[in-house]
């Protein structure tokens, strides 16, 4: 009866992943993360104050991070037109930047500002490496002398084990010898 239940319920498990597979192959939607954003085209930069612009920018649409040099959306194709309009009136590419971080907050920049706060994201990293290290050298050099004590305790051990040992040993054989020379 267990053998009928068990052959039943791997025949039942079989066909429902039959099934689901066949419902995913029906209807194939995107996966998470996959945004049915619109991407066409490759991103023309024409100078080096664009290259750096662009680069120094994130794009706003939604984008995994991607810089306004890399995304290809209509989104930044649209801000990417504005800016150079920017750049064509003269506008220094630091105003440019303050203007996009006051319009959509400093994540926008794709690398933080050296200032303020935001120095912080520079500092915090290399306290951390340093206390880590420190840290590490901590562990290591108490394991060093761990194993040290251990291993002058085991020879610690070793000699009065093997003096005792010795000393039995020796009065044993001078027991036989004793033996011997009597008969």
């Amino acid at each position: 009866m267990s053998t009928r239940r068990r052959i039943l319920q791997a025949v039942a498990l079989i066909l429902a992943g039959v099934l689901g597979l066949l419902v995913m192959l029906q209807s194939p939607e995107p996966a998470h993360g996959q945004g049915v954003m619109a991407r066409w085209g490759t991103v023309g930069i024409e100078n080096e104050n664009e290259r750096q612009l662009f680069w120094s920018l994130l794009c706003m649409c939604g984008c995994p991070r991607e810089t306004l040099g890399t995304c290809t959306c209509g989104t930044a194709h649209a801000i990417r037109d504005e800016l150079r309009a920017q750049l064509a009136d003269g506008k220094t590419i630091s105003d440019i930047q303050n203007a996009y971080v006051d319009r959509f907050g400093p994540q926008a920049l794709a690398v933080p500002r050296n200032q303020g706060a935001s120095r912080m994201l520079y500092l915090v990293p290399l306290f951390a490496m340093a206390l880590g290290a420190a840290l590490l050298v901590v562990t290591l050099r108490r394991w060093r002398r761990r194993a040290d004590e251990d291993l002058s305790a085991r020879n610690l051990r070793e000699r009065t084990s093997t003096a005792s040992k010795r000393d039995e040993y020796d009065d044993r054989l001078d027991q036989e010898l004793e033996k011997l020379d009597r008969e």
